[in-house]
Order: C-alpha cells, then structure tokens, then sequence
C-alpha cells in the first residue's frame, strides 16, 4: 500500500508539474500577443499624424491647385505649400521607430507611397511650370501607384492587427 501510495503521489506531481507547465506556456503567450498590440498601437499612435498630415495636402491640393484655373497660382501652391509638406511627410514616416519586426513590411509599404505621394506632387508641378500636358498625365499614373501601394500597407497592416486579435477600422477620406 505504501508503494502504491508513493507512485499516486510522484504520478501526481508529475500531472501537476504537466499542469503547471501548460498554464506557463498560456501565460507567455497571452503576454507576448498583449505586447504585440501594444506595438501596434503604438504604431498606430505615431503614424496617423503623419498619415493625415499627406491626407490633408491631398486635400488642399485638390481645393487649391486642381480646381484652380490659373496654372501659375496652382504651381506656385504646389511648390510652396504641397511639396513642403510631402516632404515632411515622407521625413516623418521614415523616422518612426519600429520595434515589432513582422511590422517593417507594412511600414516600408507606407514610406513608398508617401515617397511615391511626393513624386506625384512634384510631377504635377514640372507639368504646371512647362505647361507639359504629358507630364500631368504622368502624375495621374503616380497617383494610381500611390493609391495600389497604400492600399498594400493597408492591408498588410490590417493583416497583422487580426493576427494578434486586435481590431482596426480604416477609414476612408472622400
């Protein structure tokens, strides 16, 4: 009996240290998917100045550069106002700082369409400046592009956030 009282008990404490281990392995995991939103969050914290900031200068471009009818006074807002701003956009994006690595795709998915943004812009105002009818049908085909790789990013980022259960609603600017 006493025997059969020691094998209980190691078999016991061998279910319990089985037991224990399991729940160890639940807690890491919950831990490092609670540190993965974190980062996404933080993410999501430090890009969407930068992202509405290119938003806004889209914005204003179309209020002030293609509904303008003087070619002159829409070249000199695209070279005053949006290029500059583009350019702090495409600067700001690069200096956030990604820790989480299965975020740097997405990431560099949002530096080249600010990158590709500013290239638009920039287009657009050359074909102002020489009046080249060519080179604003070019930056309408830079526009596209940019819209395909923000899209990517979009949805590379999306992707990711539901990998880690965390829920991110994109909203769409008209």
């Amino acid at each position: 009996m006493k025997i059969l009282r020691r094998m209980l008990l190691v078999v016991s404490l061998f279910a319990l240290g089985s037991v224990l281990t399991a729940c160890s392995e639940i807690v890491d995991t919950i831990n490092e998917q609670v540190d993965a939103q974190d980062e996404l969050i933080a993410y999501i914290d430090e890009s969407n100045p930068v992202i509405e900031a290119a938003v806004d200068a889209e914005i204003a471009a179309d209020e002030f550069v293609f509904m303008e009818e003087d070619l002159e006074s829409a070249y000199t807002y695209l070279v005053e106002t949006t290029i500059p701003a583009l350019e702090k956009v495409v600067e700001d994006t690069e200096a956030i700082v990604i820790i989480m690595e299965e975020l740097q795709p997405s990431h560099d998915k949002l530096i080249e369409a600010h990158k590709k943004l500013l290239e638009t812009y920039s287009t657009y105002a050359e074909g102002y400046e020489n009046g080249d009818e060519s080179l604003l049908e070019k930056g309408d085909l830079l526009y596209e592009e940019y819209g395909e790789i923000y899209d990517e990013h979009e949805a590379s980022f999306t992707e990711l956030a539901e990998e880690y259960n965390l829920e991110v609603e994109i909203e769409e600017v008209e």
